[in-house]
């Protein structure tokens, strides 16, 4: 879903994240001041939005830069997940387990109920279907927990839901295709 050039979800997140940042004790003015200001100095919308610019720009993306950008692409997942794991408490994990526990669960199931019969209403079949399935019940990527610790929080939470939707997103994404394919959907 895209506000202008922006994809909504990344700026949920940065308001979400700005909004329980552990220095706020509410929602006063100083707290909306901020909140603001990490939407538009947040460095992963920054880069969003200029590489979108660039692409609506149809600039030409020379050699070693385009190699730059794929290096860094690649190992952007795994030092996220070198990073998370290091800083994973088993112990402040399961203090925290109720609310990985639900933020997982709606990640793989709930949203799932709610957008598969959407998706259906809307017309999509088959391999589209499928597709929106797996975007849906996919896991939660290790880009929410950098995100997460580069806006001050601990990363407990979000390394926690990283960490059950990969376990379990095997097992919600087979459960909806075998429950759309027995419906004749794909």
């Amino acid at each position: 879903m895209m506000i202008g050039s922006v994809p909504l979800y990344n700026i949920m997140a940065v308001l979400v994240l700005s909004i329980f940042h552990p220095s706020h004790s509410g929602l006063d003015k100083g707290a909306v001041k901020s909140t603001l200001k990490g939407v538009v100095t947040n460095p992963i919308l920054i880069a969003i939005a200029a590489g979108l610019l660039w692409s609506a720009l149809r600039l030409p993306m020379p050699t070693i830069l385009e190699k730059t950008v794929s290096s860094l692409g690649s190992a952007a997942t795994p030092m996220g997940l070198i990073a998370m794991g290091a800083t994973f408490s088993l112990k402040r994990a399961f203090g925290r387990a109720k609310p990985a526990i639900v933020a997982a669960f709606l990640k793989l199931v709930g949203f799932g109920a709610i957008f598969i019969p959407v998706a259906v209403a809307l017309g999509f079949r088959e391999d589209a279907l499928a597709t929106i399935v797996v975007m849906l019940g996919s896991a939660t990527t290790v880009s929410g927990f950098v995100m997460a610790k580069s806006m001050g929080h601990e990363g407990v939470l979000s390394s926690s839901v990283v960490m059950l939707t990969t376990l379990l997103s095997a097992f919600t994404i087979t459960a909806w295709l075998w429950l759309l394919r027995s419906m004749g959907l794909i």
